[in-house]
């Protein structure tokens, strides 16, 4: 009987090393230039729990309207050390705002009547393990009007 009461405690983690993340929430989908801010909520599982605290442990995002300036990153927001427990793994939920201008393009009519993005999104761990992406829902970012209510 001491034995079965050991086993459990002994079991090895077998959750992949390599970072998961799934997207739970991405809002508002409409915003103003220089007003709103877009906030981004991702899921994460990592099976040896080395992601964030390094600068090698980032968030990248790419922007739906500009594919040749491909993925920036973003510093990953700080995770308590206590938490880091390779045989554990860590399960989290991080909530961040992107710090990449989301502004409407340039020309004429985007400057007039807004733009539609979505962001191409995944993470890397300090092990320079990359996860898999997730796309956002679009969003609308309208021109700030001063004295108009869009």
């Amino acid at each position: 009987l001491l034995a079965i009461g050991i086993l459990p405690g002994c079991q090895k983690n077998t959750v992949s090393k390599i970072p998961q993340i799934a997207l739970t929430a991405f809002y508002p989908d409409s915003i103003k230039v220089n007003v709103d801010t877009v906030f981004i909520r991702f899921s994460i599982v990592d099976g040896d729990a080395d992601t964030g605290n390094s600068s090698t442990s980032q968030i990248y995002l790419k922007d739906s309207r500009y594919d040749s300036a491909g993925f920036q990153p973003i510093p990953f927001p700080p995770i308590n050390p206590s938490v880091e427990d390779p045989s554990k793994g860590l399960l989290g939920d991080c909530i961040f705002y992107p710090t990449l201008p989301v502004t409407p393009r340039t020309d004429s009519l985007h400057t007039a009547m807004g733009d539609t993005l979505h962001f191409e999104m995944y993470i890397t761990d300090r092990a320079g393990n990359e996860s898999n992406h997730v796309v956002t829902p679009s969003v609308i970012v309208r021109p700030e009007r001063k004295g108009i209510h869009l």
